[in-house]
């Protein structure tokens, strides 16, 4: 007689482990859990796969016996996938609530893992309860645990990745290894799983991650069993890609797009291999697959930095950096930028506002230090970028120099072209909201975030009006904590202080007033704001507000004092870089020596 048990045998003896363990049956005598067992029924449900969903009838009470289930909450202005709230482990129950309180079903339950499930139909769990009264007590007290131990919205991190080569000619085998070992140095263990792992049971994958702080399923380059259990068991899939070789293509694993009633759907993210150099101008658009994927990431195998940029945004690690708009006074982000590549931060994804969205820019095009000093002086110092003076139809300048120092400055790269992930906002006049700009021509969107109403012709698109975002969101911080990927470093720019009048002055001037000012007093300051600057500051008094809340939304809070600088006093560039240097460095100190901030130093 053969010693190894058959598929159904082991699946029993993990239902019996599973009974010993849940609190609604481990109190149950040997023959009351036997009468259980005989009417339990045995649902296999591969990963992705939905157990029931929200607003149906509550029909079961259901026990995880290997595998993990994962609890969903949908909201309505949530417009995208729903929200991860609980995980149900082996030995854990679910869909009691629904049966207690005889109502609908209040969440969606899916497999995040090809799971064992064992059902208990209503009329047995009634049964249950009435002649083992006793269960009921235990049953509250898990109940109420578990309610109390459900997280916020927060998102939920990936600790399971699925490396999905897009051809065969893919280093995909190298790149695991390095990707794996930068997972390494976030967490204490990897395991990497390969071909030869496809015959294993779903408790052996549970163990392996109950073991490792990531798993990495290595996955062949078609679809083949193996390939379709890394589907299943990932939560995060990473499509890997020759970027400079191969054909923009889709990708083999629809599989995961095109499931009918599936609760969630995976993180799928895509890596973008380049030989030695960051990607040409206008060439990444055509292999994002319209959509298809949460994030790309442009990842050179031959700099580990990129490496470890990769696994930080993967695993939620990352820094992200936003800038606030604030004419002149944004050069101070040049200094923070230096201060925090100085202290060893990194700095993994960016995204701001108007000139904070330029410098943010120069950051995600992978400019050192002396290209954001070299190129900002000379865009913005050696020459005034608001002197092309025009008829006053729509606007005071005609932009055209401000698009030329933009066009010289970036080329005809698009957004996804950048070494960085980056964003920037506009505000739309068409639709009246904040708009957020991921995709698409650089230097045109960041012409849009920089049209101060009045000053700088809008940018028109799609029939739709954009002026500089700083009118709606000045400082992007929600912005990119929505993205999920880490900690949120804020630096924003204080605009009191820009407008002052003489103390004398009443009424406004009239127009020989000015003139006489301006020839017998010319050397004189004059004792009223320009037109640029009322309108500059009329654009950001709205944002005003809202930019306070968000300060409070920043992880790191960064507020160089600017008060004494100008808004279009373009020749305190060096004044404003020391400024943002010293007060970065300070607030690191600050952060560094405190325990929470100890997660901005993950290096």
């Amino acid at each position: 007689m053969s010693d190894i048990a058959s598929p159904e045998e082991a699946a029993r003896l993990r239902l019996r482990k599973a009974l010993q363990r849940a609190p609604l049956f481990a109190d149950l005598d040997a023959a009351s859990m036997a009468a259980v067992e005989r009417e339990l029924a045995l649902l296999v449900l591969p990963g992705g796969a939905p157990l029931f969903h929200q607003g149906e009838a509550a029909d079961a009470v259901y026990l995880v016996a290997s595998g993990c289930l994962g609890v969903f909450r949908h909201e309505e202005e949530v417009l995208d996938e729903p929200i991860l709230i609980a995980e149900i482990t082996p030995g854990n129950i679910v869909g009691e609530m629904s049966l207690l309180s005889d109502g609908e079903r209040t969440r969606s339950v899916a497999a995040l893992r090809d799971s064992e499930v064992w059902r208990l139909a209503r009329s047995s769990f009634d049964a249950l309860t009435a002649a083992h009264p006793e269960v009921l007590p235990a049953l509250m007290r898990y109940v109420a645990a578990r309610n109390a131990s459900v997280p916020g919205k927060r998102r939920r991190q990936p600790r399971t990745f699925a490396i999905l080569p897009a051809g065969p000619d893919v280093p995909a085998a190298r790149f695991a290894v390095l990707l794996a070992g930068a997972l390494g140095r976030i967490g204490n263990q990897v395991q990497m799983l390969g071909s030869d792992s496809g015959d294993r049971e779903p408790e052996w994958f549970a163990r392996c991650e109950m073991e490792s702080s990531f798993v990495l399923y290595r996955a062949d380059p078609t679809l083949t069993p193996w390939t379709a259990l890394c589907l299943r068991q990932a939560d995060c899939l990473v499509v890997v890609r020759n970027a400079d070789t191969d054909r923009p293509t889709k990708v083999l694993f629809e599989i995961e797009t095109a499931r009918a009633g599936a609760v969630f759907h995976r993180r799928r993210e895509l890596v973008l291999l380049h030989e030695a150099r960051d990607p040409a101008a206008g060439t990444t658009a055509a292999q994002l697959a319209g959509g298809l994927y949460g994030q790309h990431h442009h990842i050179r195998l031959d700099l580990h930095a990129d490496i470890d940029r990769l696994a930080r945004l993967l695993t939620g690690h990352a820094v992200g950096v936003v800038m606030a708009g604030g004419g002149a006074r944004a050069f101070t982000h040049i200094g923070v930028v230096k201060a925090l590549r100085t202290s060893g931060v990194p700095v993994d994804l960016v995204g701001g506002t108007s000139m904070g969205a330029i410098v943010a820019a120069g950051v995600a095009a992978r400019w050192s230090d002396a290209e954001l000093n070299e190129r900002f002086r000379q865009a913005f110092v050696d020459v005034n970028p608001l002197s092309d003076y025009t008829i006053p139809a729509v606007s005071l300048f005609a932009g055209r120099r401000v698009r030329g120092l933009l066009r010289a400055a970036f080329g005809e790269q698009d957004i996804e072209d950048l070494a960085l992930p980056f964003f920037c906002v506009t505000a739309n006049l068409t639709t009246s909201s904040a708009d957020v700009h991921t995709v698409g021509r650089l230097w045109r969107w960041l012409r849009a975030s920089v049209s101060i109403p009045g000053v700088l012709p809008p940018f028109n698109e799609a029939g739709e009006v954009h002026v500089d975002g700083g009118v709606i969101d000045n400082f992007p911080v929600r912005t990119m904590r929505r993205l999920g990927r880490g900690v949120t470093i804020g630096v924003d720019i204080d605009t009191g202080g820009a407008l002052a009048a003489g103390a004398g002055v009443v009424e406004p001037w009239s127009a020989w007033e000015f003139f006489r000012r301006l020839l017998w007093r010319r050397k004189e300051t004059l004792p009223i704001p320009s037109i640029v600057r009322i309108l500059l500051r009329s654009a950001l008094v709205a944002s005003t507000a809202r930019a306070l809340e968000d300060r409070a939304a920043a992880d790191l809070l960064i507020t160089p004092p600017m008060n004494h600088m100008d808004l279009l006093d373009w020749t305190s560039f060096d004044a404003a870089v020391e400024v943002g240097y010293r007060t970065t460095m300070q607030a690191l100190e600050k952060a560094h020596a405190s325990p929470s901030g100890a997660r901005l130093f993950v290096a």
